[in-house]
């Protein structure tokens, strides 16, 4: 959770995923895209410029029980690849290979796909909405096509907009295919307090997001 100091808005802090650290150097790498007065505060600071950090928070993706030999798979929504550079190298230390699936609108969106060159232990396929780069089509539509061909995945990770994971959840359902979400939910605190985050759920009326994940199980979620 990001607080920019000495700023009337936004008065909440903003969740934003770790896309990676450095324990040695004192450093996190957060990936940001300018939407709304939140963003727009921490694109505007001066390079230099102290803020205030709230974490670690919630769970994690699971790859300890992955054998080393295993293929997985990611897919990412536009943005929502935030979180993937310290995933991949996770699995690349543990022996995972690892295709990519990243899906945005247009090309402009997927212009992150260059911060991940030389990441992926695997294939890299990228769709585009309007098919400007990559096939045209949703990537959770790229993913199917693989599983109806034969592709096979011990588990797939995924972080997106919430459409997208609805459309998903059918994806690896039919293909018996177990999945982590990292969900996205507005947060007021970050650790269960405000329940500003709540997600419908189907073992329970409502999960909170931040203290229960904000990495989920579809099955878990009311879609």
């Amino acid at each position: 959770m990001v607080d920019v100091p000495e700023r009337v808005r936004p008065y909440l802090r903003r969740a934003y995923s770790v896309a990676d650290s450095n324990p040695r150097g004192g450093e996190i790498e957060l990936l940001v895209k300018t939407i709304g007065r939140g963003t727009a505060a921490l694109e505007a600071i001066p390079e230099g410029s102290t803020l205030r950090l709230l974490g670690p928070l919630g769970n994690s993706f699971t790859i300890s029980d992955l054998a080393g030999g295993a293929r997985v798979a990611i897919v990412a929504g536009g943005i929502g690849a935030a979180p993937f550079p310290l995933l991949l190298a996770a699995l690349r230390s543990a022996s995972v290979a690892c295709d990519l699936y990243l899906g945005g609108r247009n090309s402009r969106e997927l212009s992150i796909r260059a911060r991940f060159d030389r990441l992926v232990p695997g294939e890299t396929i990228l769709a585009s909405d309007d098919g400007s780069l990559g096939e045209k089509g949703f990537v959770t539509e790229a993913l199917a096509r693989r599983l109806s061909a034969g592709a096979r995945y011990a588990r797939v990770f995924a972080c997106g907009p919430m459409p997208m994971f609805a459309a998903l959840a059918k994806v690896v359902g039919a293909a018996g295919v177990a999945s982590e979400f990292s969900t996205e939910a507005e947060m007021g605190c970050g650790f269960g307090a405000c329940l500003g985050c709540v997600i419908p759920g189907t073992e329970k009326p409502f999960i909170v997001s931040c203290s229960e994940g904000p990495i989920l199980a579809p099955e878990k979620i009311r879609w």
